[in-house]
């Protein structure tokens, strides 16, 4: 797959409490924005590659966008941990010769709607009373009744496990976290499309924000947005026909192990991902190592996403994250700038598509915290998924 596909279009709608609009309506206005960019009529897409989880189907934008032969469509499951799942499918259908223009996308109201990952979604109410059933973690039957109902509470107790692992204290580990909710929340200041631009974060406010579940407080956590994003992908000989600048696309994976769709860590340490097997291949596949990456933009539905992302890409030694980001930070100053739109916990959560749209802007020379001479972008989910994008 190495550099025979390309990114030529990106989409996007404001990120909000309360779009009111229909999710349908937002996927169509990212959808639209994407091939303009790209200068590419809807008529020209053969392709569509969705969530699986999303309310908006392959037959509703067909019939909204007018086109007449959709060749090949596709969906991937799960929520934030298949973020570069979609660049995978889209790419491989590409090279395969299913389709030649393939949009991905994303659509939510989140906010203004249902939080995906809340135990309502997953215990049914029966009466007076709720059953939870199966193995899912949260919510499941051997978590939800015991008051385990959302993914930002498993994430913390990862956490507490990791800074038993790694030796760090709960002073030092706070110290950390407050390094990747601040320093994101800075590159937020300076972006027009981050929810959290006007509001100002230090370690004052961080420290006041209230406990949510220990040891992870109230800026650790994710925001919950309204938003639609959207991609086109093309193989690499159109996309140079379309664009000067366009984003190839080095490797994509994704993956599952044991019990990954209920959050439950199957591994002898919390500070080694089962995935993370797969990140040598990764980066194999694109031809780098590393120490090429220009910027990484890690899937952050919590703080303590970012200090176990930085271990399962390379950046930081096994179980010393915590001391990287005392010593370094993630900043524009730091030997890899991380999540330089402000990521989850101050753009907005769109489940990692903005994550890829921001490496598509780093990489474009377009982004609103630019890293000087960004040649290689990484976007990761240390869970399961990954891609790696490159300029020309």
């Amino acid at each position: 797959m190495y550099r025979k596909t390309a990114i030529v279009g990106i989409g996007s709608t404001e990120f909000s409490k309360n779009s009111g609009r229909s999710e349908w309506e937002l996927a169509l206005e990212a959808i639209l924005a994407a091939l303009a960019d790209a200068g590419v009529e809807p008529a020209e897409v053969d392709g569509i590659v969705r969530f699986a989880y999303d309310n908006v189907t392959h037959p509703m934008l067909v019939r909204a966008l007018g086109i007449r032969d959709l060749r090949w469509y596709g969906d991937i499951p799960l929520g934030g941990t298949a973020q570069c799942g979609v660049i995978a499918q889209a790419s491989a259908a590409i090279v395969a010769g299913l389709a030649k223009t393939v949009i991905v996308f994303r659509s939510l109201n989140e906010r203004s709607g249902v939080r995906y990952g809340r135990a309502e979604r997953n215990i049914a109410a029966t009466g007076d009373q709720v059953e939870a059933s199966g193995d899912r973690t949260p919510s499941g039957q051997f978590s939800g009744p015991y008051g385990l109902h959302a993914p930002g509470q498993v994430q913390a107790m990862w956490c507490q496990r990791y800074m038993h692992e790694a030796g760090a204290t709960a002073e030092q580990m706070t110290d950390a976290l407050a390094t990747v909710a601040i320093q994101q929340r800075q590159y937020a200041r300076t972006n027009p499309m981050a929810m959290m631009r006007d509001k100002p974060l230090d370690a004052e406010i961080y420290r006041a924000g209230r406990m949510i579940s220990a040891p992870l407080r109230l800026y650790d956590y994710c925001l919950e947005s309204d938003g639609a994003i959207a991609l086109v992908i093309t193989g690499a000989e159109h996309a140079r026909s379309l664009r000067s600048d366009p984003t190839y696309i080095l490797a994509a994976q994704q993956s599952l192990y044991p019990h990954s769709e209920s959050m439950t860590v199957y591994a002898d340490s919390i500070t080694r991902f089962p995935a993370a097997g797969n990140i040598d291949k990764l980066y194999r596949d694109a031809r780098i190592t590393a120490g090429d990456i220009s910027c990484a933009q890690l899937y952050d539905a919590t703080s303590f996403a970012v200090v176990v992302g930085l271990e399962t890409y390379g950046f930081a030694p096994h179980g010393q994250a915590w001391r990287h980001l005392l010593e370094q930070g993630i900043g524009p100053n730091s030997a890899t700038p991380v999540n330089t739109h402000g990521g989850h916990l101050s753009e907005g959560y769109i489940h990692g598509m903005n994550h890829l749209t921001e490496a598509v802007r780093q990489l474009r020379g377009t982004a609103a915290n630019p890293v000087q001479g960004a040649q290689i972008a990484l976007v990761g989910c240390s869970m399961d998924s990954s891609a790696i994008l490159g300029n020309g």
